[in-house]
């Protein structure tokens, strides 16, 4: 079998450098916070929520920021003072978000699984979005005679791979497009009105297929009144690789601007824009500094291997949807060299698929990526891992703690914001049954 090459170009300018932090920050977040870690950059945060919230629309804009990519509590707070409103998967990540002060009014519900007592959210203020037609019917009979939002599966989808492409027939999420006249039944009999429609078709998607699902969208919720509010939800996707092309949001922006000018045109009515980016506003805010713990190689027609203190516990993407991340090799001490190698970089979990280089949207390929040559004891720097990466690890495989994050401010200096997980936070809700409790003796 052919041996895999690396995936940037094969040249030295292929290696990737540091996104937002220094050669000697990133020694220094070693030796004060250990590793591995995850650093945020305060500016970088502040600079994509102002680059969402200038997103072109024609009657108006409330972006929503998608908690599932990182409900940690300073990166809420952060993003509530500038003005971003929350999009939540679970009443979990909304009750977070109410927990570090965010209004009720400013987060939007829109999960799989509805609680029991949703309502209680709802009576503070909270946005419900209905998934299903049974979700529908369960607000109904909560709220007769309330305004209701609702999901709607267009009939197809967009995502970097079929798992990241949420509409269309293999994706459950939404009301699927050819049951809105069960819909209009339930609006009937509870006295309903729509004042959303909202849809979500993938994440890491095409943007010329997201902009002709979105007129589809607005052509069914035209339907229902017409609405004045649309939520083409999120997925938008950032260059990461230094070989990524940039896409043009902003004339994927105008053109969409156009299209809800039509939609005025013909019903009258100046329907407000909702967009929910999650990667777009956090992904290359964040990096992951790990430490080198081993180099190794397999012979003359195998690999060269990195070995870090970290992996599946902290960046899954790369195992999961073939999702790949810069990787920057820092010396311990000195000047940056000047060589560089092709590596297979491997995490410390006891699970062959633990690694960060693959192939483009398959993981099941190993692939190497050429990175400034590397000792045991160097840094390695997991760039984009703001996003989907702390919030989205295998927590605790191999009993391995959550790792500490830290912000970095616009001052400079560093400031803790999730500690070090402790052996004991990690077994503080095991139980032992009392026959168990005893310690055996020889």
């Amino acid at each position: 079998m052919e041996k895999p090459t690396h995936n940037t170009a094969d040249s030295d300018s292929a290696v990737e450098s540091l996104r937002f932090l220094t050669p000697e920050q990133v020694r220094t977040i070693r030796e004060q916070f250990g590793t591995p870690v995850f650093v945020y950059d305060e500016l970088s945060l502040e600079r994509q929520a102002k680059t969402m919230l200038s997103f072109p629309n024609a009657f108006g804009l409330t972006v929503y920021y998608s908690l599932k990519g990182g409900a940690g509590g300073a990166i809420i707070r952060l993003f509530d003072r500038l003005g971003l409103h929350f999009d939540a998967s679970s009443i979990w990540e909304a009750m977070r978000a109410i927990a570090v002060g965010v209004a009720p009014a400013k987060i939007l519900l829109t999960a799989q699984e509805v609680p029991p007592d949703f309502g209680q959210y709802v009576e503070r203020g909270m946005e419900f979005n209905a998934c299903s037609l049974r979700q529908l019917e369960l607000y109904g009979k909560k709220f007769p005679g309330r305004e209701v939002s609702i999901r709607v599966n267009p009939g197809t989808g967009t995502g970097f791979i079929n798992r990241l492409t949420s509409g269309g027939p293999r994706a459950s999420f939404g009301i699927w497009h050819e049951q809105l006249d069960e819909v209009r039944a339930l609006l009937k009999k509870y006295r309903l009105k729509v004042k959303r429609v909202h849809h979500h078709v993938g994440s890491g998607h095409d943007p010329e297929a997201w902009l002709r699902i979105a007129a589809d969208t607005l052509n069914i919720a035209k339907t229902f009144g017409p609405v004045s509010i649309i939520n083409l939800g999120g997925g938008y996707r950032v260059k990461a690789l230094r070989t990524e092309q940039e896409i043009d949001y902003r004339d994927i922006g105008e053109r969409l601007r156009r299209l809800f000018g039509n939609y005025a045109s013909e019903t009258g009515v100046k329907p407000r824009l909702e967009i929910e980016p999650g990667t777009f506003l956090v992904a290359n805010c964040g990096s992951l500094v790990t430490s080198v713990v081993d180099v190794i190689s397999t012979g003359e027609n195998g690999y060269n291997f990195i070995k870090l203190d970290a992996g599946l516990t902290e960046v899954i993407r790369p195992g999961f949807y073939g999702s790949l991340h810069p990787l920057v090799s820092i010396p311990a001490e000195g000047e940056l060299r000047a060589t560089a190698k092709e590596y297979l970089v491997t995490g410390h979990t006891c699970i062959a698929g633990d690694t960060l280089t693959v192939a483009v949207r398959d993981p099941e390929t190993f692939a190497p990526q050429l990175i400034s040559e590397t000792e045991p004891g160097d840094l390695l720097v997991v760039e984009r891992a703001g996003g989907y990466c702390s919030s989205m690890n295998m927590k605790n495989f191999n009993s391995f703690p959550e790792a500490a994050e830290v912000l970095l401010r616009k001052d400079g200096r560093f400031d803790v914001i999730r500690k070090r997980q402790t052996l004991e936070q990690m077994t503080q809700n095991e139980v032992l049954p009392k026959d168990l409790m005893a310690v055996a003796t020889a």
